[in-house]
């Protein structure tokens, strides 16, 4: 198995929910079928927390977020969240790095993972490359999240995951219950006011969904990194025939890698965000005429209003970037009030798997990320009359 096939699965999954392709006529399989083999609710994976547990026969098994932070003498803390629709949530927190020796801690970075990932997309690598410990060997009280579906994340307080209910969401669920209610702890447990956030990918859809529905978290956002953000589609994906030749060329191939991603969600996330591309704008989900007059009060979803996300945000892409492509990047920001610096990275064919895995991802982005937030910390800036430098 390789990083091409994990990124082919994401893509298959994408365009075979597309109903206007109408590809159902050519499988001899359901739409369900095929998802429910490509994200099984029982995938048979077991998560051990000793690497001596690990097995290479019978039962899968792979170290959980403990296990491959805990491994490198970092230690870690696990924090469990109720919804307000009753979903119980895993928070990740790595407490202290084995290199600081001031254990006084610096200022909360809470990262949000994408689709089909965890919080341990970012720990998988290992230190001195994965940004969860970089941050945390500079001293700042790292928090990972992790969103309703995922394999953290697959009980409740009455529904079972067999149970279809269970698995009614999409990202609007996530960004207006998930993340306000993970927030809203760290902040609590820690007793700070605001946090600095960095999303990938769907961590940056659910942040501008957050901050649109919920305008007050804007104020607890200190910071908002957002990298490869999605949210507009102006211009739709390309097919996965074109895609492919230009999978990740600098991308890790490790087997640690490959046993935590893809990583589970909903079917109704894959239509949500289809629906966004067909209709070239950043809507709720889009339930029909009569369902959606239950929800919303009217026929057609509600448009998440870019006016009301007034938090800080710094806005990063990658050139080669074909799920977060550059127009639809700058379409974003020309509808966000408040982007303090709007990034390409310097590497021609970085990607967006490589946001989290490229072999010198360090050097590529991860380096400037931590010059971002100690400066915006220490109130460095440069304007200009478009966009503020740091």
């Amino acid at each position: 198995m390789s990083i091409k096939l994990a990124f082919n699965v994401f893509m298959l999954t994408a365009v075979l929910l597309e109903a206007k392709l109408n590809l159902w006529e050519n499988f001899a399989f359901s739409q369900k079928t095929i998802f429910n083999y490509l994200f099984p609710k029982d995938p048979g994976i077991i998560r051990v927390r000793k690497p001596e547990q690990i097995q290479t026969a019978n039962n899968v098994t792979t170290l959980d977020f403990t296990g491959l932070v805990e491994k490198y003498d970092y230690l870690t803390e696990e924090h469990y969240v109720i919804t307000e629709d009753g979903y119980i949530l895993v928070i990740h927190r790595i407490l202290r790095s084995p290199l600081s020796k001031d254990y006084q801690r610096k200022k909360i970075v809470f990262l949000q993972h994408g689709i089909i990932c965890s919080s341990d997309c970012w720990v998988m690598i290992g230190p001195e490359k994965d940004l969860a410990f970089l941050l945390a060997d500079k001293g700042y009280d790292v928090w990972l999240g992790n969103f309703r579906g995922t394999s953290y994340c697959r009980s409740h307080t009455k529904i079972s995951p067999r149970n279809k209910e269970f698995w009614q969401f999409s990202y609007h669920e996530m960004g207006t219950r998930d993340l306000p209610a993970m927030i809203d702890y760290v902040l609590s447990y820690t007793k700070q006011q605001t946090l600095h956030y960095i999303g990938h990918s769907m961590g940056t859809t659910t942040l501008f969904i957050l901050l649109s529905m919920k305008p007050e978290y804007n104020a607890k956002i200190e910071l908002g990194i957002c990298l490869a953000p999605i949210a507009i589609w102006k211009e739709r994906i390309p097919l996965p025939e074109n895609i492919f030749n230009k999978i990740p060329k600098i991308v890790t191939v490790l087997p640690e890698i490959l046993s935590n991603y893809p990583d589970g969600a909903s079917v109704r996330t894959f239509e949500h965000y289809i629906q966004n591309m067909i209709t070239k704008k950043f809507q709720t989900y889009d339930y029909g005429y009569a369902d959606n007059y239950k929800q919303y009060e009217q026929i057609s979803p509600l448009t998440y209003d870019f006016k009301k996300i007034t938090a800080p945000l710094a806005l990063f892409y990658g050139a080669n970037d074909m799920i977060a492509l550059k127009s639809n990047v700058l379409e974003i920001y020309r509808h966000l009030p408040n982007v303090i610096l709007l990034e390409e990275n310097q590497h021609k064919l970085f990607t967006h798997l490589d946001f989290l895995w490229a072999i010198d991802i360090k050097i590529l982005l991860y380096d400037r990320l931590i010059e971002l937030l100690q400066k915006f910390d220490n109130d460095v800036w440069t304007i200009d009359d478009t966009l503020i430098y740091v």
